[in-house]
């Protein structure tokens, strides 16, 4: 805690403010007391050290994006020395502008020590859905969903108290819908895959819907995009493309888009493509997306809490 802003300071006083035993040897004269005091050098007494600390404290009171935290304090006026305390106010989001980045990043030199207070989240970035195909001569597969983005990344030791915070990797997108054919006699039609839903996101950079597939035959029919995902929810994948039927009443159709995940978690899969009769192909709806982790570099971290996490901790 900071030295009192006045009356008496003791060298004792000095010396815990520093992290030093109590009775350790020091003097006015030393390098470390005037780095504390703020005087270089000359003349130096007791009250130049009041309501001096040994620490930096600094609070995050609005949304970041790729927050580099180091950089953030330098930027805030701590001396790249001295312990450092980093606070993220509750409800605010660190979050991540694509699945390629971090929300947060934890590295560099900190000599005195980091401590991170998480009482808001820190995200990845949701994963895209995946696109259903087209039907007719190209029927093929739905796309897979995209993988949801990291959260945070840290490379230097790090105290992080997480009681009242949401650590969470972006959620993964989901599969496209895989598309149908049938063939046959006076019959041609064919339906296209509909898209994934995109895996839950962060505020700001939601996560895109896949595409719906077009399908082919006498007349064409759209397949239905999938939603995308949000800070609030996994976005939903289309429903399956209406069926294409002609004058035998025969039929193909396009499989669903597969739902988005949510924070962490894998995105579903597209359902596979339908055909009416004996003479139509299937194709399989694309996998959906991983879900991004939480947490890389745990070694670096003390937790004194963990508090809510969804993704992997590695």
């Amino acid at each position: 805690m900071p030295l009192p802003s006045s009356g008496a300071i003791s060298l004792n006083d000095v010396n815990v403010e520093l992290g030093n035993t109590a009775t350790a040897q020091i003097s006015m004269n030393d390098a470390a007391v005037r780095t504390l005091f703020q005087v270089a050098s000359g003349a130096i007494s007791m009250s130049d050290g009041y309501g001096k600390s040994n620490s930096f404290s600094t609070t995050i009171t609005s949304n970041q994006v790729d927050l580099d935290l180091r950089t953030y304090a330098v930027n805030a006026g701590w001396d790249e020395s001295s312990a450092l305390e980093v606070t993220i106010d509750t409800g605010i989001v660190c979050s991540a502008s694509t699945t390629g980045v971090y929300g947060l990043y934890v590295s560099g030199s900190f000599p005195g020590g980091v401590t991170l207070i998480n009482n808001g989240y820190i995200l990845g970035r949701g994963g895209n859905g995946g696109s259903g195909y087209i039907g007719y001569i190209q029927y093929a597969n739905g796309y897979s969903g995209g993988g949801g983005g990291p959260a945070l990344y840290v490379s230097a030791s790090v105290t992080i108290d997480n009681t009242n915070g949401t650590i969470g990797g972006g959620g993964g997108g989901g599969g496209g819908g895989g598309a149908a054919v049938v063939n046959g006699y006076n019959l041609s039609a064919t339906g296209g895959g509909s898209g994934g839903g995109g895996g839950r996101s962060n505020a700001g950079y939601n996560s895109s819907g896949g595409n719906g597939g077009y399908a082919y035959a006498q007349t064409t029919a759209y397949g239905i995009a999938g939603n995308a995902g949000t800070y609030n929810a996994a976005g939903n994948g289309g429903g399956y493309t209406y069926k294409y039927s002609d004058q035998t009443g025969q039929y193909a159709r396009g499989g669903a888009g597969g739902n988005g995940g949510n924070w962490g978690a894998g995105g579903n899969s597209g359902a596979n493509g339908y055909y009416s009769n004996a003479y139509g192909v299937s194709k399989s709806g694309g996998g959906g997306g991983g879900g991004g982790s939480a947490v890389v570099g745990n070694s670096y971290i003390t937790w004194t809490a963990t508090g809510t996490r969804y993704g992997g901790i590695s």
